[in-house]
């Protein structure tokens, strides 16, 4: 097992038991007097849940309590941990810890509750001079882009659609630039320099999960697309 890409041996522990629980989804809708039918409206779906026992040793109780300290220092923001037997890393947000002192004095075991989820390796797609094109998101939540949209000519009012609810439009940019739109960080940049005047849309891009068609207005770009698959 990986925390932040760090082998837990470094703590002498090892990855003892692990519970991946899904997350509570209730179904947005309304039943209004006298209908036939319910009303269903968008469903927002909720992090899901994992419960973790990491077991400890060392030659005595407080060379344990040293490495548990260090270890748990991972833990004050969220974490990114690689589960032994799990596919994928799993982005996790502490909720609860305690742990458990055995009758030997040189073993613990401490207990850690995270809300999250997994999400796979970062994709990038290359979309060089095309109009459209259509692709599959294997994950089951969708994830926010990283769209980069360098033009080969002058691009006026360049229109992305397929990556959020309303079309993007890149009002301009010159020939040889590259615009950086990321839906991570919440950022739009030209040259390392604020270039949110630059675009015109309601939302930063993401990948909604299926099957996804991608409409570009022109030819004259070369459209990279960054995305890593999330899983409920």
């Amino acid at each position: 097992m990986k925390v932040n890409g760090i082998d837990i041996r470094k703590y002498d522990a090892k990855q003892l038991t692990v519970d991946v629980q899904p997350p509570d989804i209730n179904v947005n809708y309304e039943w209004i007097t006298r209908a036939l039918l319910p009303e269903e409206f968008d469903t927002d779906v909720a992090m899901g849940h994992l419960k973790l026992s990491i077991y400890f040793r060392g030659k005595d109780r407080n060379k344990i309590i040293r490495s548990v300290s260090a270890f748990m220092q991972n833990f004050t923001k969220s974490c990114d941990m690689e589960l032994d037997g799990y596919k994928g890393t799993y982005k996790g947000y502490m909720t609860s810890s305690d742990y458990e002192k055995k009758s030997v004095k040189n073993r613990y075991v401490v207990n850690l509750e995270f809300d999250g989820f997994f999400f796979d390796d970062q994709l990038n797609l290359t979309f060089d001079g095309k109009r459209t094109a259509t692709i599959y998101n294997a994950g089951t939540r969708s994830a926010p882009c990283i769209v980069e949209v360098s033009a080969k000519s002058v691009l006026q009012n360049y229109v992305i659609k397929g990556l959020s609810e309303d079309p993007i439009i890149i009002e301009r940019l010159e020939a040889g630039k590259t615009m950086v739109i990321d839906g991570i960080k919440g950022i739009v940049m030209i040259d390392g320099n604020n270039a949110f005047n630059n675009v015109n849309m309601w939302e930063f891009p993401r990948m909604n999960t299926g099957e996804v068609t991608i409409d570009f207005s022109t030819d004259t770009a070369r459209v990279n697309v960054k995305y890593n698959p999330m899983w409920i």
